[in-house]
């Protein structure tokens, strides 16, 4: 079947205002012809499908709070309560920081939002502050996920977040779920959820830990999984001319999906015997079971593969954004799908440089197309005729597959 890309748009500098970075970390959310794209250190939105786009400004659209907009965020829509969904990340001050959790209806451009702090979670969490979100939904909540930091930036716990989505087209006042842990970090939930939320962590380079959060309960269960051993450590996919992308990669889960029966979970391996270069691990667990299916990686002999994300569409395809680069290939963006077991991919851009500060990631984002839910909606970026962060050009993709 063919890989289709039906758009493939890059954002112009008009709407980034040049605020871009080699770590991109882009997002996006969509219905029917509004998108609204998210990166480092920018937003902007289109109402004609990518034709034209126009600067939202998250250092000022939004008041500021703490140090002032720091950098992460994530974008997601929800189609069952028609609205749009925006987190960022507020600058540590004062022994702490905020992550804003906005909302505002298709059409608008009227936020309303709350603001999230650790002693929010817990009066004891003082001198902390939150950092590496990303997010997801089920039917009838959304889940915001963070890493725990002191001030003197030790990692000390990760938290998932369970908000209403009543209380959030509503705009009323603010009642949540949580639940931390102090043994696995950077926990990624997973997309396509219906009546159970499925998040993961890695236990060791050998087991992943994967809990189970159903819809009506509080009580959040796990179960450990031996998977395949992988590899970490420093990371390296040298270009054309010997530059560096992937200095900073590491092996954080970036991809969780829920389709079919089958919870899956992926991230970026560094290489082994046999793969010469960085690849993209890869797991499929049997849902009520949580017992392994197959692993089928993601890797080339030429090449990196690196920083995975998954969507599942209607039909329980997982789409694909990543990227790709090393050998004789600056990182470049591709998208695709995974139909079973068996890869099928296709690149929106080449990149023409490595990045001058040898930095990449560190997510990218695959969304289901809303109201096409048969296709998905994507993001990625390239370099464009230098290596700096100005030369940064992301891309918007909405891509099909049949």
């Amino acid at each position: 079947m063919p890989l289709t890309l039906k758009k493939n748009t890059p954002i112009p500098a008009t709407a980034t205002a040049t605020m871009t970075s080699t770590v991109g970390e882009p997002s996006v959310g969509n219905t029917g012809s509004e998108i609204f794209f998210t990166g480092n250190w920018y937003a902007a939105l289109s109402t004609n499908d990518g034709s034209t786009w126009a600067a939202v400004d998250p250092f000022s659209v939004l008041p500021p709070v703490n140090g002032g907009f720091c950098c992460d965020q994530t974008v997601i829509y929800d189609p069952s309560r028609k609205i749009f969904i925006w987190l960022l990340q507020y600058i540590l001050k004062d022994g702490t920081n905020t992550l804003r959790v906005a909302v505002r209806n298709p059409g608008t451009t009227s936020w309303h939002w709350w603001d999230l702090h650790p002693t929010t979670l817990n009066a004891a969490w003082t001198n902390q502050w939150f950092d590496y979100n990303s997010c997801a939904l089920s039917n009838n909540f959304l889940y915001v996920t963070s890493n725990v930091f002191s001030v003197a930036g030790a990692w000390q716990r990760a938290v998932v977040i369970r908000i209403k989505l009543d209380v959030l087209k509503s705009g009323g006042a603010l009642s949540l779920n949580f639940f931390s842990t102090t043994s696995n970090g950077s926990l990624r939930c997973t997309l396509g959820a219906k009546t159970v939320m499925y998040f993961g962590s890695h236990n060791s380079q050998s087991q992943i830990r994967v809990f189970s959060w159903p819809e009506s309960t509080t009580a959040v269960t796990q179960t450990s999984v031996n998977v395949t051993a992988w590899n970490g450590g420093s990371y390296s996919a040298p270009t054309p001319g010997g530059g560096e992308w992937m200095s900073r990669t590491d092996g954080r889960i970036t991809a969780a999906w829920l389709a079919n029966g089958v919870i899956g979970f992926a991230w970026t391996a560094n290489k082994q015997t046999g793969r010469p270069f960085p690849f993209i691990r890869v797991v499929q667990l049997d849902e009520v079971s949580k017992t392994l299916k197959a692993q089928p990686d993601l890797w080339n002999a030429g090449f990196a593969y690196a920083y995975p994300d998954l969507c599942p569409n209607d039909n329980g395809v997982p789409g694909l954004s990543a990227f790709r680069g090393g050998g004789t290939l600056f990182p470049s963006h591709l998208v695709g799908v995974l139909n079973g077991t068996t890869w099928t991919l296709m690149q929106t851009a080449a990149g023409t440089n490595a990045p001058n500060d040898t930095k990449w990631g560190d997510y990218l984002t695959c969304r289901r197309h809303d109201p096409d839910g048969a296709t998905w909606i994507a993001t990625g970026y390239t370099l464009q005729g230098g290596g700096a962060r100005t030369n940064i050009v992301p891309r918007c993709v909405q891509f099909s597959f049949a």
